[in-house]
């Protein structure tokens, strides 16, 4: 099946404490799926590669630094 939309590049990332829990967010009013669970990431930018799309989104949304992968 062909399809006519652009192929868009995401990345997601999971943080999770020694004591097994996860980090989610809810999504914001008035984005697609507002209230819905999600873990941090984003969309990859022009020219970026996916652990460098990923350590962008981390710092913007949860101000977390990832050194290495």
């Amino acid at each position: 099946m062909e399809t006519s939309r652009p192929l868009i590049r995401v990345v997601a990332g999971v943080v999770l404490d020694r004591q097994g829990r996860y980090l989610l967010s809810s999504r914001p009013e008035g984005k697609p799926y507002a209230g819905y669970w999600e873990f941090a990431g984003g969309k990859v930018e022009a020219g970026e590669s996916e652990f460098a799309a990923l350590q962008r989104e981390f710092e913007e949304e949860l101000g977390i630094h990832i050194e290495t992968a």
